[in-house]
């Protein structure tokens, strides 16, 4: 919860409605964007501290800053100080009219995969990596920016609630559903085009691969079936939902499971109906787990 959002201003209905801004960026974001990168290095530093006697954190901010000088500010290599200030780099850029609002979102992305990739060699980076981006999604929160961070890219999915369904569905599945889950947030938090045929296709890819993975059978309605008759109840009406999205996905006139198709005299999906599809087949994961759960 964001407390901001329920301050006396608020409860008292004494501020404007909220303007949500996707097209462009305030200077107000700029500076919370920059704050949250501060933390972010205070953290890095505060865990070099801690880890000096392995590669310390330190020089992976060192690495993030070597990065960002060579592909988002264009600078040679050669002219990169190596035992600089490590925050100067993303600041110069961000408050320096450098690069444009959406090179921003791409560098506050980049540092995010940046610190997700790491993580597999410094497992505590998770939790500070967890913090940056709970910070970012909080301030775009309070200054009704219409983007927030879902796992590690910046989407148009503002709902809490819906940002836990997918994070939840990513976190507590296995490589293969998590994987589907995964790609399915990346078509869609595409810009400027979102590829909405290759984000459906991965999100109920994912319900399938679960289903599998649950029952062993290869299709949706035999996998249901099959949970049905080990004795996991399912609402009729859930299950017919279901049913008709796998049917759905394989139409032969979207071209969503088939080869694409010229857009004349077919259906073209709708980045609305990816955004649908993504959160639906989250939820849906996440029930049949609890469902199953002993």
């Amino acid at each position: 919860m964001n407390i901001f959002k329920n301050l006396f201003s608020h409860r008292h209905n004494l501020v404007p409605e909220p303007v949500i801004t996707r097209n462009g960026i305030s200077i107000e974001v700029i500076n919370a964007i920059g704050t949250c990168y501060d933390v972010l290095c205070g953290n890095l530093i505060s865990v070099y501290q801690d880890f000096r006697h392995s590669r310390s954190q330190f020089f992976l901010q060192q690495d993030i800053e070597r990065e960002l000088w060579i592909h988002f500010a264009n600078r040679r290599l050669s002219t990169f100080e190596e035992h600089g200030t490590y925050h100067a780099i993303f600041n110069e850029l961000l408050c320096g009219n450098l690069i444009s609002w959406n090179q921003i979102l791409d560098m506050v992305e980049y540092v995010c995969k940046w610190v997700s990739v790491n993580t597999v060699n410094y497992n505590y980076l998770e939790e500070i990596l967890n913090d940056f981006e709970a910070n970012i999604n909080n301030e775009f929160e309070r200054l009704d920016y219409g983007y927030r961070v879902v796992n590690h890219c910046l989407t148009d999915i503002t709902s809490e609630v819906e940002m836990e369904a997918i994070n939840e569905a990513i976190a507590n599945s296995k490589d293969n559903v998590s994987e589907h889950f995964q790609k399915a947030v990346k078509h869609y938090a595409t810009r400027p085009n979102p590829d909405v045929r290759n984000s459906i296709k991965e999100s109920i890819s994912a319900v399938e691969a679960v289903c599998r993975e649950l029952t062993g059978e290869n299709t949706l309605g035999q996998a249901l079936k099959r949970l049905e008759d080990n004795g996991v109840v399912i609402h009729k009406m859930l299950k017919d939902q279901f049913t008709k999205f796998y049917v759905y996905s394989n139409d032969p006139n979207s071209g969503i499971r088939h080869a694409l198709m010229d857009d004349d005299g077919t259906y073209v999906p709708t980045k609305d109906e990816a955004y649908y599809m993504l959160v639906s087949c989250s939820a849906f994961v996440n029930y049949l787990r609890r469902k199953v759960a002993p």
